[in-house]
């Protein structure tokens, strides 16, 4: 029988196929087809399903069963993924993520020598450089074998990516087999390789050093990182428990949490990559391997964000318990994932009730905060960043955010004497961060005032943040109120490059162009800008401009500046 793939010719894509009918779906073709459009929109549940069905009229075809098994494999859904990958390696014996998901199914059944008879049997390459060799130096160790753990792991000498994997890999192996002496030794790389800022080093030390009776030691770890790194949720749990004279357990107990550390860490360093799967799939299988490891849960809601995978966010944050550290950021970020669900209701109350649980946490009253000034929703917002604010106490360097936030809804608000007031205290507390600077300068521009110190401020923004359109496009703008309108084209065509899909730059060039006398261009512009759905009032003026011209567009917005709004 002719392969289905080959019929498709391979079939990059969809082919525009979008909506399936249950019998389309139900045929061989239609099943592969809406497995791929599943696939494409990131379902890989829903993909898995539809490739198990086309699968049923050919079930050794090569490609439609490695979709399948990488589609469970990358949702995390491993009751599919395994038997999928037995499968598999019978088809093809040496599929290296096949056979990773067999030796992660054997080990953590405590099926060690099976677990590196796996790895064995992978094809050689750089997956299996670091995520085999660690699996297999956990194998041993789930053996008891010292000698064959650490032999696997001295692959790694004299490659410095590798460097911080081994020390660290090294020390929890130590840890796990209680060779206190090498342990101490490797822990002792590993900071210095981390440089004191990885939390899961520092949690895994600070475990260690208590353990064997170095408080002191313990807690100036987590401290220092702090320090370096900002307030962290595990950091912070971890010296509470010192304080309270437990005795935290190792971070890594046996094997199969050690291996899934190593793929947290994977999963970790590609969290970044926003461009493939990769990250999830290694979160998913150190969850397979560890279902208790919230960290891991933590960061694959924040790669479902990146993705806007918002539904999948929610549910990956809601499977963090009461119990942990990380409950309280799981939460809000809960929170603000259904808020983007256009569930803002239902947000709202998960904040509130945060915030009546955790009195004397800011963290929900500027979540709220957020979401109330992301709907515009000025007053709301600036009553919950108030509550903070009092809450927060004397204001300090962190809180220069807040003071940001409440100036930016007074300055929509038609406060502005409140406005510059908190502005100005945020530009002192931040050091002058280029956010601030831009938005306090763009105001006293707005303003006709204060124009050549408004001007150095917004310079001084763009050469911070040279990449930033709207903080190009604030240099443009100043220009332009300037007069200089030669120098406004120059930055805001700059702007709209930089950031070519926001209304209000686009209207900006649409603008400068018409000063300059490029009118086509102009008009251009400012329907560019109205397909991108700009404001309501923004959208009256820049028909009135396409229609009528620059001059009536400005006529336009000073009536509309003049007339009463709505409630006030």
């Amino acid at each position: 029988m002719t392969s289905l793939v080959a019929l498709l010719g391979g079939c990059a894509g969809t082919g525009g196929f979008s909506v399936f009918s249950k019998e389309q779906a139900e045929s061989p073709f239609g099943a592969y087809l809406a497995g791929r459009h599943a696939a494409t929109m990131n379902d890989g549940s829903k993909a898995a399903v539809f490739y198990e069905r086309a699968l049923k009229d050919q079930p050794d075809d090569p490609v439609i069963l490695e979709r399948a098994f990488m589609a469970a494999l990358t949702a995390g859904d491993m009751a599919r993924a395994v038997p999928l990958a037995q499968r598999l390696s019978v088809i093809e014996p040496s599929e290296r993520m096949a056979r990773l998901t067999l030796a992660l199914a054997a080990l953590r059944e405590g099926r060690y020598g099976d677990a590196s008879r796996e790895m064995d049997a992978a094809a050689p390459g750089p997956f299996t450089a670091l995520v085999g060799t660690l699996t297999h130096a956990w194998a041993a160790v789930g053996d008891g074998d010292r000698q064959r753990a650490l032999d696997k792991i001295a692959a790694f000498e004299g490659r410095a990516a590798f460097a911080l994997f081994r020390s660290y890999h090294e020390a929890l192996m130590l840890d796990v087999l209680g060779d206190r002496e090498g342990a101490a030794k490797a822990f002792e790389k590993a900071m210095e390789a981390s440089g004191g800022g990885s939390i899961r080093v520092v949690q895994a030390y600070a475990s260690f050093a208590a353990r064997h009776g170095e408080r002191d030691e313990a807690r100036k770890a987590l401290t220092s990182f702090i320090e370096m790194s900002g307030e962290h949720p595990l950091a912070e749990y971890e010296l509470k428990r010192l304080d309270a004279g437990e005795t935290p357990p190792p971070l890594v107990a046996n094997a199969h949490e050690g291996v899934a550390e190593a793929l947290y860490g994977l999963g970790s360093a590609l969290a970044s990559d926003t461009s493939t799967n990769l990250a999830e799939l290694y979160l998913n299988l150190a969850l397979f391997m560890r279902p208790d490891f919230d960290i891991a849960r933590s960061l694959l809601g924040g790669a479902y964000e990146t993705q806007k995978r918002w539904a999948d966010a929610v549910d990956s944050y809601q499977r963090i318990g009461k119990s942990s550290p990380l409950y309280l950021n799981a939460q809000i970020q809960t929170a603000m994932s259904l808020d983007k669900l256009d569930r803002e209701e239902e947000a709202v109350r998960v904040l509130q009730r945060l915030a009546r649980d955790n009195p004397d946490r800011i963290e929900p009253l500027v979540a709220l905060g957020d979401i109330h000034r992301a709907k515009e929703k000025y007053a709301e917002a600036a009553a919950e960043y108030e509550r903070a604010i009092i809450l927060a106490g004397e204001p300090a360097e962190r809180d220069w955010t807040l003071y940001y936030a409440r100036g930016i809804c007074f300055e929509r608000l038609g406060e502005w004497d409140k406005a510059e007031k908190d502005l100005q205290l945020a530009l002192e507390l931040s050091g002058e961060h280029p956010l601030v600077l831009n938005y306090l300068g763009y105001s006293w521009i707005e303003q006709h005032h204060r124009l050549d110190e408004a001007l150095e401020m917004i310079e001084k923004a763009v050469e911070r943040r040279p990449n930033d359109g709207f903080i190009v496009d604030s240099l443009g703008w100043a220009r332009y109120r300037l007069g200089q309108y030669d120098l406004a084209v120059k930055y805001l065509e700059r702007a709209v490059e930089l950031q070519p899909g926001d209304p209000t730059i686009n209207e900006h060039l649409g603008d400068a162009f018409w000063k300059v006398g490029r009118r086509i261009e102009a008009r251009y512009q400012w329907s560019h800008a109205l397909s991108l759905e700009p404001e309501p009032v923004r959208e009256a003026i820049l028909r009135t401009k396409l229609d009528f011209g620059l001059e009536a567009g400005e006529k336009a917005e000073q009536d509309a500046k003049a007339k009463p709004q709505a409630g006030s």
